[in-house]
């Protein structure tokens, strides 16, 4: 195991174990009895966006043990909850941030001065796939532009609504940004007008009405899981909201940098955020406390929003600085380039793939990187992040739709346009792009007709699209309007 490419905070007085976890010292030096610990839900099952309850015990022959209990998704690495205190043995927490698929949580107890150490046996608990939601920047965590949940039916697609958030009276008005598609709201920021910072909206789907909305600093972006949003601003001051009601659960900035410039990825209970300033930093905050869980080094951290799933997060910077660390903070590879740039972009995850293009320059060839590994098996053309479904890759290519053979070649088909802004994304057959002048395209997936089109009402930004909750939604510049 290596240890030497992430660095942990907390007590300097720590002993490294296994799951990147630690023992208090003196637990390690003194004659302790033995425990033994079990942990148990309160369902079998579950689905995403579901509370669960985990609950550990921790035993010993005699005596109660003290002390705290962590608790890991060791399914992949995911530090779920630390120092969940012990009270007559009996620790637990609630989460509804499991990430779909087979997880299998352990929980550790850390011992004290009397008592030592112990983990559980693994507990198997497969969380299903949750109602249609867009979580994160390109529909999730993977930023594949796939939103294989909810069917929009092209014939029957009409405007639902349609806000003007900023002010187009005032010169120099903030564009509304990526939105987010959870819990029956909207979330999107937009920066304020007259004074410093950006306001953050909480929409009903619904009809479009403001439900809640809360200040944040400038730059500010969002991300969902489990029932709770997370903004970041430029800053890099992270906070944390329940999603249904605003109320703020945590604010916590990110140390040793000062320029985030990426939209934050949430996964499995644990946001990631990339940082640049000083060479670059990709953190990894709990979502329950906002905990610095680990850090990992990049030669930046600018613009290349995370890009995460049960292997590992992902980032891509100038000349191809791509890197794959994983989800216990370990860097597993670095595609080194042959110079370092202070820029980046977001990257692609599918199938066993990563799609990267590096700093974004039009000179800079984008690749084909195997996750396991980080070689190269092939290269792509792309002006923005690409979209998947379960044929093809789509890209823009000169501001026109192009659908690629995900190895990169051949071309299947083209749609040309020549003003289109916005990173393509696809949903049942029908792959969803938005141009310049703000006009909202449906193309086939299958031939690359057009079969759909509104308005947005005004000029694009480029933010992107994203479905969710059965609704098509649209930034452009101060508007925010919604199909369906």
């Amino acid at each position: 195991m290596r240890w030497s490419s992430r660095k942990f905070l907390g007590s300097a007085a720590t002993v490294a174990i296994g799951l990147s976890l630690a023992v208090p010292a003196r637990a390690a030096m003194a004659a302790t009895a033995a425990t033994t610990t079990t942990v148990q839900s309160n369902v079998p099952s579950s689905t995403y966006d579901s509370p669960v309850t985990f609950t550990a015990q921790v035993t010993a022959p005699a005596g109660t043990p003290t002390g705290s209990v962590i608790f890991t998704d060791i399914s992949n690495g995911s530090i779920l909850a630390t120092k969940k205190v012990l009270s007559n043995g009996v620790a637990s927490f609630t989460t509804a941030a499991l990430a779909p698929g087979a997880r299998r949580v352990q929980a550790h107890y850390a011992g004290d001065a009397s008592f030592s150490p112990s983990f559980s046996a693994p507990m198997d608990i497969p969380v299903a796939n949750g109602a249609s939601s867009s979580l994160a920047y390109q529909v999730d965590a993977r930023h594949d532009g796939n939103q294989p949940v909810g069917k929009l039916t092209p014939s029957s697609l009409t405007k639902k609504w349609s806000v003007t958030l900023g002010d187009r009276n005032i010169q120099g008005t903030g564009n509304v940004s990526y939105p987010v598609i959870a819990a029956g709201r909207v979330f999107v920021t937009v920066p304020n007008i007259v004074s410093t910072g950006s306001t953050l909206y909480a929409l009903k789907a619904r009809t479009g009405e403001v439900d809640w909305s809360a200040g944040l600093g400038n730059h500010s972006t969002v991300v969902y899981d489990g029932r709770r949003l997370f903004a970041l601003d430029g800053a890099g001051v992270l906070t944390s909201f329940v999603a249904s009601t605003g109320h703020q659960l945590w604010s916590k900035p990110m140390p040793s940098q000062y320029i985030f410039n990426a939209q934050p990825t949430a996964y499995d209970g644990v946001v990631y955020v990339s940082g640049a300033g000083s060479g670059g930093t990709m953190f990894a905050v709990g979502e329950l406390d906002g905990a610095v869980r680990w850090t990992a080094s990049t030669v930046t951290g600018d613009i290349s929003s995370p890009a995460v799933d049960y292997t590992g997060a992902y980032v891509s910077y100038d000349c191809h600085n791509d890197y794959r660390i994983n989800l216990r903070g370990q860097q597993m590879w670095h595609s080194s380039g042959s110079c370092v740039g202070g820029i980046g972009s977001t990257a692609a995850l599918h199938g066993n793939s990563v799609y990267a293009r590096g700093g974004g320059a039009v000179l800079e060839t984008a690749l084909i990187l195997s996750k396991s590994s980080g070689t190269s098996t092939g290269s792509f053309l792309s002006d923005t992040v690409p979209a998947f479904d379960k044929s093809n890759m789509y890209t823009l290519q000169s501001r026109n739709l192009v659908a690629v053979d995900p190895s990169g070649s051949p071309n299947r088909w083209t749609f040309t346009n020549g003003s289109i802004v916005t990173p393509p994304i696809a949903n049942a057959g029908v792959v969803y792009v938005e141009s310049l002048t703000g006009t909202v395209y449906g193309i086939s997936a299958q031939t690359g007709r057009q079969v759909w089109t509104g308005s947005a009402g005004a000029t694009s930004s480029g933010a992107g699209l994203a479905i969710g909750g059965g609704l098509l939604v649209v930034p452009a510049g101060e508007n925010l309007t919604a199909f369906g």
